[in-house]
Protein backbone atom coordinates (compact mmCIF):
# COMPACT_ATOMS: atom_id res chain seq x y z
CA UNK A 1 0.00 0.00 0.00
CA UNK A 2 1.41 3.38 -1.01
CA UNK A 3 0.24 6.81 0.06
CA UNK A 4 1.46 10.34 -0.64
CA UNK A 5 2.47 12.69 2.16
CA UNK A 6 3.86 16.17 2.61
CA UNK A 7 6.77 15.02 4.80
CA UNK A 8 8.80 18.20 5.18
CA UNK A 9 5.93 20.67 5.49
CA UNK A 10 7.18 22.64 2.49
CA UNK A 11 4.76 21.17 -0.03
CA UNK A 12 7.09 18.44 -1.29
CA UNK A 13 4.91 15.37 -1.91
CA UNK A 14 6.58 11.99 -1.39
CA UNK A 15 5.22 8.48 -2.00
CA UNK A 16 5.63 6.41 1.16
CA UNK A 17 5.09 2.67 1.40
CA UNK A 18 3.10 1.80 4.48
CA UNK A 19 4.09 -1.51 6.03
CA UNK A 20 1.14 -3.48 7.32
CA UNK A 21 1.44 -4.05 11.09
CA UNK A 22 0.47 -7.69 10.56
CA UNK A 23 3.38 -8.13 8.11
CA UNK A 24 5.87 -6.44 10.45
CA UNK A 25 4.69 -8.57 13.36
CA UNK A 26 5.02 -11.84 11.40
CA UNK A 27 8.49 -10.90 10.16
CA UNK A 28 9.60 -10.03 13.70
CA UNK A 29 8.26 -13.40 14.93
CA UNK A 30 10.31 -15.19 12.26
CA UNK A 31 13.38 -13.15 13.20
CA UNK A 32 12.92 -14.03 16.88
CA UNK A 33 12.55 -17.72 16.03
CA UNK A 34 15.78 -17.60 14.04
CA UNK A 35 17.61 -15.77 16.82
CA UNK A 36 16.48 -18.38 19.32
CA UNK A 37 17.67 -21.16 17.01
CA UNK A 38 21.03 -19.42 16.54
CA UNK A 39 21.42 -19.14 20.31
CA UNK A 40 20.82 -22.88 20.69
CA UNK A 41 23.20 -23.70 17.85
CA UNK A 42 25.97 -21.51 19.25
CA UNK A 43 25.50 -22.94 22.74
CA UNK A 44 25.79 -26.56 21.60
CA UNK A 45 26.37 -27.16 17.87
CA UNK A 46 26.61 -30.93 18.30
CA UNK A 47 23.19 -31.23 19.89
CA UNK A 48 21.24 -28.70 17.80
CA UNK A 49 22.85 -28.71 14.33
CA UNK A 50 20.33 -30.93 12.53
CA UNK A 51 17.28 -29.35 14.18
CA UNK A 52 18.61 -25.85 13.52
CA UNK A 53 19.19 -26.45 9.81
CA UNK A 54 15.65 -27.82 9.44
CA UNK A 55 14.23 -24.88 11.38
CA UNK A 56 16.16 -22.35 9.26
CA UNK A 57 14.81 -23.97 6.07
CA UNK A 58 11.23 -23.82 7.37
CA UNK A 59 11.66 -20.18 8.43
CA UNK A 60 12.95 -19.16 4.98
CA UNK A 61 9.95 -20.82 3.32
CA UNK A 62 7.60 -19.20 5.84
CA UNK A 63 9.22 -15.80 5.26
CA UNK A 64 8.65 -16.07 1.50
CA UNK A 65 5.04 -17.14 2.11
CA UNK A 66 4.38 -14.22 4.48
CA UNK A 67 5.88 -11.73 2.02
CA UNK A 68 3.82 -13.08 -0.88
CA UNK A 69 0.70 -13.13 1.30
CA UNK A 70 1.16 -9.38 1.79
CA UNK A 71 1.75 -8.68 -1.94
CA UNK A 72 5.50 -8.15 -1.65
CA UNK A 73 7.03 -8.88 -5.03
CA UNK A 74 9.69 -11.59 -4.92
CA UNK A 75 12.04 -12.29 -7.80
CA UNK A 76 14.45 -15.07 -8.56
CA UNK A 77 18.02 -13.78 -8.11
CA UNK A 78 19.65 -12.83 -11.38
CA UNK A 79 23.09 -14.12 -10.32
CA UNK A 80 24.27 -16.92 -12.53
CA UNK A 81 25.09 -20.14 -10.75
CA UNK A 82 28.72 -21.13 -11.00
CA UNK A 83 30.09 -24.66 -10.82
CA UNK A 84 31.29 -23.79 -7.30
CA UNK A 85 27.70 -22.91 -6.29
CA UNK A 86 26.47 -26.25 -7.60
CA UNK A 87 29.21 -28.12 -5.74
CA UNK A 88 28.47 -26.31 -2.47
CA UNK A 89 24.74 -27.02 -2.72
CA UNK A 90 25.31 -30.66 -3.57
CA UNK A 91 27.80 -31.04 -0.71
CA UNK A 92 25.19 -29.61 1.67
CA UNK A 93 22.55 -32.05 0.45
CA UNK A 94 25.02 -34.94 0.62
CA UNK A 95 25.94 -33.96 4.16
CA UNK A 96 22.29 -34.03 5.20
CA UNK A 97 21.92 -37.49 3.68
CA UNK A 98 25.12 -39.10 4.94
CA UNK A 99 25.78 -37.34 8.20
CA UNK A 100 28.44 -35.01 9.47
CA UNK A 101 31.44 -37.37 9.33
CA UNK A 102 31.00 -38.18 5.65
CA UNK A 103 30.19 -34.56 4.90
CA UNK A 104 33.40 -33.38 6.59
CA UNK A 105 35.40 -35.78 4.44
CA UNK A 106 33.65 -34.58 1.30
CA UNK A 107 34.14 -30.95 2.26
CA UNK A 108 37.87 -31.51 2.82
CA UNK A 109 38.02 -33.17 -0.61
CA UNK A 110 36.21 -30.19 -2.18
CA UNK A 111 38.61 -27.72 -0.55
CA UNK A 112 41.67 -29.68 -1.74
CA UNK A 113 40.34 -29.81 -5.30
CA UNK A 114 39.60 -26.09 -5.24
CA UNK A 115 43.07 -25.26 -3.87
CA UNK A 116 44.74 -27.53 -6.43
CA UNK A 117 42.82 -25.93 -9.28
CA UNK A 118 43.75 -22.46 -8.03
CA UNK A 119 47.43 -23.47 -7.70
CA UNK A 120 47.52 -24.92 -11.21
CA UNK A 121 45.76 -21.86 -12.62
CA UNK A 122 48.08 -19.39 -10.91
CA UNK A 123 51.17 -21.42 -11.88
CA UNK A 124 49.97 -21.57 -15.48
CA UNK A 125 49.32 -17.82 -15.54
CA UNK A 126 52.76 -17.09 -14.06
CA UNK A 127 54.46 -19.40 -16.58
CA UNK A 128 52.50 -17.81 -19.40
CA UNK A 129 53.63 -14.33 -18.38
CA UNK A 130 57.32 -15.30 -18.25
CA UNK A 131 57.20 -17.26 -21.49
CA UNK A 132 58.68 -15.52 -24.56
CA UNK A 133 59.14 -17.12 -27.97
CA UNK A 134 61.93 -16.00 -30.27
CA UNK A 135 62.34 -16.54 -34.01
CA UNK A 136 65.44 -16.85 -36.15
CA UNK A 137 66.40 -18.45 -39.49
CA UNK A 138 66.24 -21.97 -37.98
CA UNK A 139 62.71 -21.54 -36.55
CA UNK A 140 61.19 -20.73 -33.18
CA UNK A 141 62.79 -21.22 -29.77
CA UNK A 142 62.51 -20.19 -26.13
CA UNK A 143 64.77 -20.30 -23.09
CA UNK A 144 64.06 -22.68 -20.20
CA UNK A 145 64.83 -22.02 -16.50
CA UNK A 146 68.48 -22.99 -17.00
CA UNK A 147 68.97 -20.63 -19.93
CA UNK A 148 69.07 -23.33 -22.61
CA UNK A 149 67.47 -22.58 -25.98
CA UNK A 150 64.62 -25.03 -26.69
CA UNK A 151 63.37 -25.44 -30.27
CA UNK A 152 59.60 -25.09 -30.47
CA UNK A 153 56.70 -24.34 -32.79
CA UNK A 154 54.98 -20.95 -33.06
CA UNK A 155 52.80 -21.72 -29.97
CA UNK A 156 55.78 -22.61 -27.77
CA UNK A 157 55.34 -26.40 -27.89
CA UNK A 158 58.78 -28.07 -27.77
CA UNK A 159 59.82 -29.93 -30.92
CA UNK A 160 61.04 -33.50 -30.52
Amino acid sequence: MSETYDVDGEGKIVDVDIVNKDLAGKLKDLRDANMQQWALLIANPHAYAVDSIDEFRRNIAMCAAVLMEHSVKLEIPKKERTPEDVLKESMGELGMMLGSKAFAGGLNFFRRVKEDVMDVTSTYEEDEDDFEIFEDDDGYYYYDERGNAIACDVDGNPLE
